[in-house]
């Protein structure tokens, strides 16, 4: 063991305190930071361990371990040699069925070599039988030198969460995207293929090898697909994984017709792409938690009367489940069944197209108004004796018994009038005066245990509800899936769950590892709605703010937190808009959930003419206050040589001027347990002021002042409403 001496330094700069709901805290003595230098080796590649001893006045060393919950530490040496070509040298024990190739990609760029190497492996697999999919499982192989992993794993069909280690991988569901932090600072980055119905997913076995397993739904020998990147950063091998996926994917046989393509290209030309992103700005009130399962016209008229009353008025209304015709009022939504494309006539005595119009007349500043509805039928199928199953073919379909609740099979709409029912569905909604749906259930097609089933409605199902949906909503669509051309709303994680206590840091924490794989897809993710009168209510605000995707509240009515609305919201002509960054994700996909560090998540804004600032948003997830000293390099997308400062949303606090070059850190953070803080770094724009002297007329260039453009200084993404920034420097006589 070696020790290090460190030498002390007070904090000679502004310090940043936040807690959860704006309650500050004083501090509790002098807050120091320590340095020292740690030689590396010459061409050392390779990670140490360290740990911290002290001692205070009259008092023997203590170990810093046996008083907190952190582990030692570790500082990992970046190779100084090119990344290899050869994947073997990060795999060890690769099956011998795998076709590996190294790419050269000149429509990305990517290429092997200094920075980044990509590989693409490939395997048969067996053809299908009529009833029974055929099967895979092949080692990839034991990632070396590893000191962390982190995988996004399919914890159930419809949501991904993330899932991290330091010692052996070890996976208990089923992932698609899987990385390794290697001790000489490269990071391996696996992505898994599924494609043309070819599901393809990682496991791992006891000695810790990543395993593929594949389903292949066709009656044709197919290939399972794996691309593998290795670079200098995580978010480098992750971009270079998705870039070459894109492009797999968007050369892959759909089976589209040639006239289902000219369509589809027609409909994508008619998008508005300026209402798209009005729509995707508009704060979204939606029935879900706020109004409960029981709804009706008039319910749904009384609270949108007390939302106005209280100046909460908004674009965009989303009529969540329970709206529909059902044949069964069980407890459970896997008991009821659709039976007809109109809405139950106990709550909605007139029929859909009525309540709409009485909710237009009471409601001028609602211009868009969403239905939900699931992809096929309902949780629980298609009732068989309903009207729709009298208009349209239907089919008893077997379910996967660990895939669907207690559902084992269910009749739905067949897959050969997907097409018409989804032409019908969506011109009734049309003109019952709906201008959006929330399709969900999509992941019910995946649930299908039959092979031929899943040859029957997968693809269908896709085909039908793709051009349906572009041609009478245009990108007004919230969906469980991405679609490739428009950038649609889909669903990150698990719901939120207002009376669930544990779920809330969850449930943020997991949204932001998510964004890592989503935001390489064409969508905007979706965080699910939550509510402003709630003791999460500010931690799940900010969360979405940074999120880049729309906001949906879901309040009582009559219990909101109008200040908390107003740091999230701008208000325009007639209603309220959020404020929407790039899309946000975590900046460290290796920490886990409960472990001693912030959670940190970040995303970008950058209007014409200027540098773009980055945002921060950090969050104490644990039971336990936690410091932590952050210096400029904490923010993506911060240029080489650009000066910013630091502004604190909660506190209004702003940090001195820093660059990435900066031997101090740049703040000092204090969170409280479950609190967070928004930080914004913003540019600082140089202008030379001229000196001119009163006596002799003559005109010095004086020291360069500096400005930064903080946008609406009250909105946790204000920086977001700068769309342009243009300068000029007046002179005298101007």
């Amino acid at each position: 063991m070696t020790a290090l001496n460190l030498s002390v330094h007070s904090n000679p700069y502004k310090l940043v305190r936040a807690s959860f709901q704006s309650q500050r805290i004083s501090g509790t003595g002098r807050e120091c930071w320590f340095v020292g230098n740690l030689a590396r080796p010459s061409a050392f590649s390779g990670s140490v361990q360290f740990t911290v001893k002290f001692k205070n006045k009259g008092e023997e060393w203590q170990w810093i371990n046996d008083h907190s919950s952190h582990k030692d530490g570790e500082v990992c040496f970046q190779t100084l040699d090119p990344i290899s070509s050869r994947l073997s040298v990060y795999l060890q024990g690769l099956d011998g069925m795998l076709q590996v190739v190294p790419l050269v990609d000149d429509s990305t760029g990517i290429k092997n070599g200094p920075e980044t190497s990509l590989w693409v492996l490939t395997s048969p697999i067996e053809a299908g039988q009529p009833q029974k999919s055929a099967f895979l499982t092949i080692k990839l192989g034991l990632p070396k030198m590893f000191t962390r992993w982190f995988v996004l794993a399919r914890i159930s069909r419809p949501w991904l969460a993330p899932r991290q280690g330091n010692g052996q991988f070890s996976l208990s569901e089923d992932a698609v995207l899987a990385s390794f932090m290697r001790c000489d600072g490269l990071h391996l980055v696996l992505l898994a293929i599924s494609l043309d119905k070819v599901l393809t997913v990682f496991k791992s076995d006891e000695r810790g090898n990543v395993i593929v397993f594949a389903r292949n739904d066709r009656l044709v020998q197919k290939k399972i697909t794996v691309v593998a990147a290795v670079a200098k950063s995580f978010e480098s091998a992750n971009a270079a994984v998705f870039d070459h996926a894109r492009m797999i994917v968007g050369t892959a046989d759909y089976r589209l017709s040639e006239e289902q393509r000219k369509q589809i290209a027609k409909l994508l030309a008619n998008v508005d792409q300026r209402k798209s992103e009005q729509w995707h700005d508009s704060f979204t009130y939606c029935t879900w938690n706020g109004l409960g399962r029981n709804l009706g016209e008039q319910r749904i008229l009384d609270a949108l009367k007390i939302l106005a009353k209280n100046g909460l008025k908004f674009t965009n209304l989303i009529i969540d489940d329970n709206w529909q015709s059902l044949d069964s009022y069980g407890y459970s939504a896997h008991d009821r069944r659709w039976t007809d494309f109109e809405a139950n006539k106990a709550g909605f005595p007139e029929g859909l197209k009525s309540t709409l119009t009485e909710i237009r007349n009471a409601n001028a500043h609602i211009q868009h108004v969403s239905v939900w509805h699931g992809i096929s039928s309902y949780w629980g199928g298609t009732s068989p004796s309903g009207d729709i199953a009298k208009r349209y073919k239907t089919r008893q379909v077997k379910m996967q018994e660990n895939g669907f609740e207690s559902v084992t099979s269910m009749t739905v709409v067949d897959a050969e009038d997907a097409y018409r029912v989804y032409e019908d569905f969506y011109k009734f909604l049309i003109d019952a005066g709906i201008s959006s749906v929330k399709s969900d259930t999509q992941f019910f097609v995946e649930h299908l245990e039959n092979a031929n089933d899943r040859r029957r409605f997968i693809t269908k199902y896709q085909n039908a509800w793709t051009p349906a949906a572009v041609k009478y909503f245009d990108n007004k669509v919230s969906t469980p899936l991405p679609i490739n051309k428009l950038c649609y709303t889909v669903r990150n994680p698990d719901d939120f769950f207002p009376h669930n206590p544990s779920s809330h840091t969850w449930h943020v924490f997991c949204n932001a590892h998510v964004s890592v794989l989503k935001q390489h897809l064409n969508m905007l993710p979706d965080w699910d709605m939550f509510q402003t009168n709630h003791v999460w209510s500010g931690f799940h605000a900010a969360a979405r703010c940074i999120s880049g995707g729309p906001i949906y509240f879901t309040d009582e009515p009559g219990k909101h937190d109008l200040d908390l609305i107003d740091q999230m919201t701008a208000q325009a002509a007639t209603s309220r808009i959020v404020l929407r960054p790039d899309v946000g994700k975590t900046t460290q996909v290796y920490a886990g959930h409960l472990e001693p560090v912030l959670c940190k998540f970040g995303t970008y804004w950058g209007p014409d003419g200027i540098a773009g600032s980055a945002i921060l948003g950090v969050f104490n997830l644990g039971y336990h206050p936690l410091s932590e000293f952050l210096s400029l390099s904490a923010f993506s997308n911060i240029q080489p040589n650009q000066a910013c400062v630091i502004r604190a949303h909660t506190t209004g606090e702003i940090s001195r001027r820093v660059t990435l070059h900066d031997d101090t850190p740049a703040i000092l953070l204090n969170l409280p347990q479950w609190s967070y803080e928004i930080l914004t770094a913003f540019p600082l724009l140089s202008f030379p002021i001229p000196n001119r002297s009163s006596t002799t007329q003559q005109t010095t260039v004086a020291q360069n002042t500096e400005i930064a453009i903080l946008g609406l200084i009250h909105k946790m993404t204000g920086v977001a409403a700068v769309k342009r920034v243009e300068t000029k420097l007046l002179g005298d006589d101007e």
